[in-house]
């Protein structure tokens, strides 16, 4: 199986898009054995905070990766004029090594600048991946997204085969999924009509809800909107110390976010298992 390219979003921030992403890629890579190849597109770089906070890089990143643009920048990078050389992006130059088996694209606050020739940009992360080859070396291409409509939002979702939806339960996260879903099919109208809906996860979960959020829970998966959507069984089960913990928001640091993120990744890892196989009429 070619790695398959998945966009963590959701058209709300505050949801824990981030937390699962970044625990999915670090899970999978350090106790399942998993190539994994991290993607932060998110201005807000929160991705790239919490990996090289984890293995002590913050010092290398601020003095030389980001100022030497060996980022996410570069590969969104467009032509200032037709009389310039096309530069030829060494995977070297944007690929970060964190471990033998995680490596990141890091990310970059001043891609905010880079919104000209959208045309151009929001097809440059999966002209990437394809040049590259890069889904024949890794075992999962994970992208965390920003939390709004933008050219990098299109840019995830136009390399990606599926998506997964953080939901804190709700109305206002729900709200978000609803207009993901809209953003969604816009994008499988325009640029990608192949793109998979690979579930909702629930996140920042309490271990027993109380009835208001019980019913929010109910009305939103009985919703006609989302009907015919997956959702995870397992769930990240809120945890403070994921927001103010020694081992930062790294869910295998604590040990009830570490039971959960694995039964996620195991779950994660058969739903694409299966829509692998279905894809592929087998």
């Amino acid at each position: 199986m070619t790695a398959p390219v998945i966009s963590f979003i959701n058209m709300k921030g505050g949801v824990g898009k981030t937390t699962l992403c970044i625990g999915i890629a670090e899970y999978l890579s350090n106790y399942l054995d998993k190539k994994i190849l991290l993607v932060d597109i998110d201005p807000q770089f929160n991705a790239t905070q919490s990996i090289m906070g984890k293995y002590n890089r913050v010092e290398e990143y601020i003095n030389t990766l980001q100022p030497n643009n060996n980022t996410i920048r570069k590969i969104l990078e467009t032509k200032n004029s037709i009389s310039t050389t096309k530069e030829i992006i060494n995977t070297n130059d944007v690929i970060t090594e964190i471990t033998n088996n995680l490596d990141i694209i890091l990310g970059n606050m001043d891609i905010i600048f880079d919104t000209d020739q959208v045309s151009i940009r929001v097809k440059k992360l999966n002209k990437f991946i394809i040049d590259n080859d890069l889904k024949s070396k890794y075992d999962y291409i994970l992208i965390d997204s920003p939390p709004t409509i933008s050219i990098f939002t299109d840019a995830a979702l136009i390399a990606s085969d599926y998506y997964v939806a953080p939901i804190k339960i709700d109305y206002y996260s729900i709200l978000g999924a609803s207009n993901l879903i809209n953003v969604i099919d816009y994008l499988k109208e325009n640029h990608n009509p192949s793109i998979q809906h690979l579930g909702f996860v629930y996140s920042n979960t309490e271990n027993r809800l109380t009835d208001k959020t019980q019913k929010i829970k109910s009305d939103f998966e009985q919703n006609p909107k989302f009907t015919d959507k997956y959702f995870f069984n397992s769930k990240l089960s809120y945890l403070r110390d994921l927001m103010v913990g020694g081992g930062g928001n790294i869910a295998s640091a604590y040990t009830k976010s570490r039971q959960d993120i694995h039964n996620i990744c195991q779950e994660l890892m058969n739903r694409v298992s299966a829509l692998e196989e279905a894809r592929n009429g087998e």
